[in-house]
């Protein structure tokens, strides 16, 4: 499957969000997971952290920012909680039973 959108500096900026979903990174952990070369990683990677889209640790390492949770709000994740509460809640009280909802993340 190719991941490219024809953009190469908005695809290589995706590669640098996708490799802090699993947690910090740093330099040299961005650039073995991105497999960028060093300078675009760090170009990109402070790039994103001017944009609150990364940010740093007390370690220095870098993690997914806060523009991100701000973003996702936004597209409606909260959205679907709040409408899912009170059906959940019904569907609890006449069935006796714990009602749960799950969202399916990736492919």
């Amino acid at each position: 499957m190719d991941n490219s959108s024809g953009v190469g500096v908005l695809d290589k900026a995706a590669l640098v969000l996708a490799a802090l979903e699993s947690g910090p990174a740093t330099l040299a952990g961005l650039v073995a997971g991105t497999g960028l070369a060093r300078p675009t990683a760090h170009r990109l990677a402070v790039a994103l952290e001017h944009h609150r889209l990364v940010a740093r640790d007390m370690q220095g390492r870098f993690v997914l920012g806060p523009r991100l949770a701000e973003l996702s709000a936004a597209a409606g994740e909260d959205r679907l909680l709040a409408a899912a509460g009170p059906v959940l809640a019904r569907l609890r009280d006449i069935t006796g039973e714990s009602a749960q909802l799950w969202r399916r993340q990736g492919e």
